[in-house]
């Protein structure tokens, strides 16, 4: 008698057990899918409309801009064959390529976009001088045709200009270059107008033409409703090789 109420209790242990043992997830496994579903939602970032979101900082063309793709490659925006040497625009790191949805100012419809950190080199065999950084640059051209740079040669150095942004409104504006005719040297130059000093040098849209006078870089200035008969007239740089400068006379 005892024996068998032994076993009658152990039968109903044993079932009860089995119904302890549920099939569903553990609160571990639990946490381990909801963790896989979060990494496999944010493998790709989009806007809230569903686009590419950009990782760059937010610009006045943002809005108007649908990006298309993100480059993974380094790309060349930019090249120039010099005596002895190539200038190039590259991009280092993701460019961002896509287009404009709206004109303005810095374009038209349908017109490229391009935005990376890009660098300015001069290339001469299988060494790279880095000659300036551009970071998160962005700039809008017609077409993916590579840009080429505008050479003007004063006595001492051939000096090359870029300008990635083909309009704007308010004149182009333009990063130069000087190679030293002597030494070979290769370096940005700065430039000094009315003791200002900046990276680029500012050229009008309408006559984009730059020519030497003189041992002197003659440039059009950009012209507008309001500006001084002063500021509208033709500007005179000079080359400056020991200070790396363009000085306005």
């Amino acid at each position: 008698m005892l024996l068998a109420s032994s076993v009658l209790l152990c039968s109903l242990l044993v079932a009860c057990n089995k119904q302890q043992n549920p099939r569903t997830a553990t609160p571990s496994n639990t946490a381990n899918q909801e963790t896989t579903n979060i990494n496999n939602s944010s493998t790709q970032e989009q806007n809230p409309s569903g686009g590419i979101a950009s990782v760059f900082p937010k610009s006045d063309l943002t809005d108007s801009i649908v990006i298309d793709s993100v480059n993974e490659d380094q790309a060349i925006r930019a090249e120039q064959q010099t005596d002895k040497g190539t200038l190039l625009m590259i991009s280092n790191g993701k460019e961002e390529r896509g287009h404009l949805n709206v004109s303005s100012t810095l374009g038209q419809e349908g017109d490229q976009t391009f935005q990376s950190n890009y660098s300015i080199i001069y290339r001469q065999g299988d060494q790279d001088k880095v000659l300036l950084e551009l970071p998160a640059y962005l700039f809008v051209q017609p077409s993916d045709k590579k840009l080429t740079l505008e050479k003007v040669s004063f006595k001492d150095a051939d000096v090359y200009i870029l300008t990635p942004q083909y309009q704007t409104g308010h004149g182009l504006e333009g990063y130069v270059f000087a190679i030293d005719k002597q030494s070979g040297d290769v370096f940005a130059l700065e430039i000094v107008k009315k003791d200002r000093v900046s990276k680029t040098i500012l050229y009008s849209e309408s006559e984009p033409l730059l020519s030497i006078e003189n041992d002197g870089l003659v440039v059009h200035p950009p012209v507008g409703a309001g500006t001084p008969e002063e500021d509208a007239k033709d500007v005179v740089y000079k080359l400056d090789l020991s200070k790396k400068q363009l000085v306005a006379e």
